[in-house]
């Protein structure tokens, strides 16, 4: 019996070790997934971070909506319909753009390039009557060294481009367009 007193105390003594090291097991294992855990944090937030920065660059970069084209530093949509030159004008006023401002002949060569026919499209330039002069959409005046228009300058008159040149048109007529920002 003394035996088995001596067995039940050394058992007591081994289940008292036991929870100590039970407490100190869980507390290390804590301690270790505290540990992963700000491991885990840290690398969501630099994926964060990153994610947040290529956003940023994509926005800065100036990207265009789907179904517009890229060229330098402006986006270009080309119309599929036909409508007269205010109708198209209020179209890309609606999707905060304006009808094409043709910079150069190199933007030219671009927009003809992207042109899927070789009909007329409206652009933005008209006659003004007060001024007397060919304007464009952003009220600068035509610089007649980089552009000829082809037709008569008269009050109901817009500008269409056809094959690299523009050309002067009724404004009633209806023709696919390009709006640009």
């Amino acid at each position: 019996m003394q035996e088995e007193e001596r067995y039940m105390t050394l058992n007591l003594k081994l289940k008292k070790r036991s929870s100590i090291q039970t407490s100190q097991l869980k507390f290390k294992d804590c301690s270790v997934m505290l540990h992963w855990y700000k491991i885990f944090l840290g690398v969501s937030g630099i994926v964060n971070a990153i994610l947040v920065l290529t956003l940023l660059s994509l926005t800065l970069l100036g990207l265009c909506p789907s179904e517009w084209l890229k060229y330098q530093e402006k986006c270009y949509w080309f119309s599929n319909e036909l409508k007269s030159w205010s109708d198209s004008y209020g179209y890309c006023l609606g999707r905060k753009s304006h009808l094409l401002i043709v910079q150069d002949q190199l933007e030219m060569a671009f927009i003809q390039k992207n042109l899927k026919q070789s009909n007329y499209v409206w652009i933005g330039l008209n006659f003004t009557s007060q001024k007397k002069t060919w304007t464009w959409v952003d009220s600068s005046p035509l610089d007649s060294k980089i552009f000829f228009i082809k037709g008569p300058a008269t009050e109901n008159s817009c500008a269409a481009i056809k094959e690299n040149k523009i050309y002067s048109e009724t404004c009633g007529s209806v023709f696919k367009w390009v709006c640009q920002y």
